[in-house]
């Protein structure tokens, strides 16, 4: 923990001298998570560069520093599940969202001791690696199916590990985790995965968001730009022939700070996420399209269950013209 937080301060100082440069260059935060990996792509294969963008991506190890980050304005643009983008906008950040790029798909799961009955969970705690809307959601969905809601249970935030830890000694009987920890709960606390966000498609989005106020300081052609190369490397990454190259960005960038991995495990952390293809992006991006659906569907259940801490309009905080022009404008032709 301690390396973390050396490593989290020494990494924010950086910004901060990065960001008195007088040329601008454009940075993005992003947890170790594949569904991001096609910014570091995009980097690594010259594509923003070619696009004239000078981009320089900054990997988080957690969502708080990556928030702190973002909102101390030493990088441009993160990348997070949407739904987080949504709470901390209810908690009073400027935060706006500029795309879905994909979403999770089997990375989120719910595990439950083996032999209990999720039906007798009211009043007793969940543990969840992250209390924030994307989370909750995805965890309701679940509840529902056994009859609950989310007021009737008692939700506890907790990082991976100590929840894997807690969930084999026996304090918890559910919790929303991912691997690697995940996976140790289920091994040695006698633990059955229940759900994942696979089971519910597209109930955890992902994407890019940025602080409004640093918003408005980016040229539009310069995001259309970013669009651009971030379009360019999804479809390098979905091309064939193509594998040994991006596992070697994964293991080199993407998860330098644990790795590196095995083939068989980079191909199972790609396929826990769905990265959109242009036409699919487009879709969700679009107005009245997959993306605005989820964002009144979030609100509607962060209402009901008396989370709603301040009102938002949703197509106040999706400033989507940007990426559905890039996308009109760049996408490869299918």
């Amino acid at each position: 923990m301690k390396k973390t937080i050396v490593l989290t301060i020494g990494l924010l100082f950086c910004l901060a001298l990065a960001a008195g440069a007088s040329a601008r260059t454009y940075k993005i935060a992003v947890v170790p998570w594949a569904g991001f990996s096609p910014a570091e792509v995009a980097v690594a294969k010259g594509f923003f560069k070619e696009e004239g963008l000078d981009v320089r991506i900054f990997s988080f190890s957690n969502s708080l520093a990556e928030r702190t980050a973002i909102n101390k304005k030493l990088v441009d643009f993160g990348f997070n599940m949407i739904g987080t983008a949504v709470g901390w906008r209810l908690e009073g950040d400027p935060i706006v969202i500029l795309a879905e790029t994909g979403w999770s798909h089997g990375g989120d799961k719910i595990i439950v001791k083996e032999g209990f009955d999720t039906k007798t969970l009211v009043r007793k705690p969940v543990g969840v690696y992250l209390d924030q809307p994307p989370i909750l959601y995805f965890l309701s969905r679940y509840l529902r199916e056994n009859g609950l809601d989310l007021s009737g249970v008692r939700v506890i935030q907790m990082e991976t590990d100590m929840l894997a830890q807690k969930f084999i000694q026996g304090l918890f009987n559910v919790i929303v985790s991912y691997d690697p920890d995940a996976l140790k709960a289920e091994r040695e606390g006698k633990g059955t995965v229940v759900a994942t966000s696979a089971t519910y498609e597209g109930s955890i989005p992902e994407g890019i968001m940025a602080r409004e106020d640093n918003l408005s300081t980016i040229p539009e052609a310069d995001l259309l730009k970013l669009f651009k190369g971030w379009i360019r490397a999804v479809s390098w990454i979905q091309a064939e022939g193509n594998w040994e190259g991006y596992s070697e960005i994964l293991n080199r960038v993407t998860f330098k700070s644990d790795g590196p991995y095995s083939e068989e495990d980079l191909k199972g952390m790609t396929a826990a996420v769905k990265v959109h293809d242009a036409a699919f992006m487009l879709e969700r991006n679009a107005d009245n399209g997959g993306l605005s659906s989820y964002l009144s569907n979030l609100k509607v259940f962060l209402e009901k269950n008396d989370r709603l801490k301040t009102d938002f309009n949703p197509a106040d905080i999706f400033h989507n013209q940007y990426v559905v022009y890039a996308l009109q404008q760049y996408a490869p032709e299918n």
